[in-house]
């Protein structure tokens, strides 16, 4: 069994996660494409070798214009996401893929993960009045009503003065952040849109406008697209057809994963297939309502889940994949499923995220000085006796009192109901002490409400997950383009 892996977000502004290196990538590359050079695997009536092929023959004859033929010779990595505004940390993965793929003489696509559901219509930010950490609050804006999880493909605007007013509603929030957050330039963008285009593609669209601004040109492809080609139709009929042992696999490989990681949820990583369920969703085209595939499903409207989805894209269309660090920790799952069910070693894949705080200004509390803040507070009521002011040792009942609990900390007995006696004792000698330090027990509980409060409003101005939008561009661009060098 390959050993445990565990990936953590990066807690410091400017911070990487890059696992493996990103030196290593050309050699796994290699490796993933002789590894994957299969004839012997059919799947979907073809060997595998040829079902690559044709995966990629489609996706690049999709793009526009597309792309060259003599791509399909050089390596093919690819990433995802959903249509969402991401931060930072997820949008460094696009530049990298850009810069990788340049660098090896490939091709870089982007899956845009339209297939998955649109979960809230907030944009979430910090706000705060003057230099007061009170004050500081995380807040939310809606950009749209929001009816319920509907995939993105079918995600329409449901409220269109809500939607347009999202930059003007927001401006009155950031006014005084020092600075002009690019929500301001990329909304109206967004707006912009002909009526029926979906929330998704909009925000897509967008977000690729900057890209390309920034130097980042990667082909897209929408996952709802994919799952049209016929090359994912061959792989969803190859699995629906050994549906009993594929879900023997499948189920194996989250059990294995829930038992290896101490996970007692039955919904994570993924919940288990029923008798006859199969790893696609079906698109009714009703109301943008799904239903579970099952093995008599129509491959051409299926929907691939999160599991199905990199289980195609690794084994059947790319030779590389750079992952966040959800898709990670699952993939583990996709490694177990390719190795147990299609009987190859996995390609290996790169886990990469980053961190970026917003350029607000914080306050000086450390989660150091709330503790020794705490731990003073708490000192001056059990062990006033290491506080006492110079000049109580000077005084007999001072130095009575200090002897008397001496002695009665040296004499502590085991046995228990002895012990309730011997502590209420002890303690009538602490409360005795205690008055001697009195006057310092208000400012030590102001100094740790006020380090708590700071500390407090810190971790709100300096979450790691606020949306690319929030940020002004001359923070934003260069952070990210110094990915398209890895």
């Amino acid at each position: 069994m390959p050993p445990l892996r565990r990936y953590y977000a990066p807690t410091g502004t400017g911070e990487v996660l890059a696992d493996p290196g990103f030196d290593a990538v050309p050699t796994l590359v290699e490796t993933n494409r002789r590894r994957l050079d299969r004839g012997d695997v059919v799947v979907g009536g073809l060997p595998l070798r040829e079902l690559r092929a044709l995966a990629r023959r489609e996706v690049y004859q999709s793009q526009s214009p597309p792309v060259a033929t003599g791509g399909l010779s050089g390596p093919l990595l690819i990433a995802g996401h959903q249509p969402e505004l991401s931060h930072p940390g997820v949008w460094v993965k696009h530049f990298a893929l850009h810069g990788l793929a340049r660098k090896l003489g490939g091709v870089g696509l982007n899956l845009v993960v339209d297939t998955d559901t649109l979960k809230s219509t907030m944009l979430r930010l910090p706000t705060f009045r003057d230099r007061d950490p009170a004050a500081v609050r995380y807040d939310a804006l809606a950009f749209d009503r929001f009816d319920g999880e509907t995939p993105y493909e079918d995600r329409r605007v449901a409220d269109p003065h809500l939607f347009a007013s999202l930059a003007e509603r927001a401006a009155q929030l950031t006014r005084n952040w020092g600075y002009e957050p690019l929500l301001n330039r990329a909304w109206p963008e967004v707006v912009g849109h002909p009526p029926g285009i979906p929330i998704g593609e909009r925000l897509a669209a967008v977000r690729t406008c900057f890209e390309r601004k920034w130097g980042c040109e990667n082909h897209e492809l929408p996952v709802s697209r994919l799952a049209q080609t016929a090359a994912f139709a061959a792989f969803a009929g190859h699995i629906l057809g050994d549906l009993g042992r594929f879900r023997t696999a499948y189920n194996g490989a989250v059990r294995a994963y829930r038992a290896r990681h101490g996970i007692r949820s039955a919904n994570h990583p993924a919940p288990d297939l029923a008798p006859g369920e199969a790893p696609f969703w079906v698109r009714t085209g009703i109301a943008g309502r799904r239903e579970r595939a099952t093995a008599e499903s129509d491959p051409r409207r299926l929907r691939p889940r999160a599991l199905s989805l990199t289980l195609f894209a690794r084994l059947c269309l790319g030779d590389f994949f750079l992952h966040g660090i959800g898709g990670g920790k699952y993939d583990e799952v996709t490694d177990a499923l390719i190795r147990d069910y299609f009987g190859i070693d996995p390609p290996a894949y790169q886990v990469l995220s980053a961190t970026l705080h917003l350029p607000l200004p914080g306050f000086p509390a450390t989660a150091a000085d709330v503790d020794r803040a705490a731990r003073l507070v708490r000192d001056l009521r059990w062990n006033p006796q290491r506080h006492l002011p110079p000049d109580a040792y000077d005084r007999p009942d001072v130095r009575a009192l200090l002897a008397e609990k001496a002695a009665i900390a040296a004499a502590e007995p085991t046995d228990r109901a002895a012990r309730r006696e011997w502590f209420r004792t002890l303690q009538a000698v602490t409360k005795r002490l205690r008055r001697f330090v009195r006057d310092r027990v208000g400012p030590a509980e102001a100094a740790r409400a006020r380090t708590e409060a700071e500390a407090a409003a810190n971790a709100v101005l300096r979450r790691r997950d606020y949306a690319w939008v929030l940020y002004p561009e001359e923070t934003l661009r260069p952070f990210l383009q110094q990915f398209l060098d890895q």
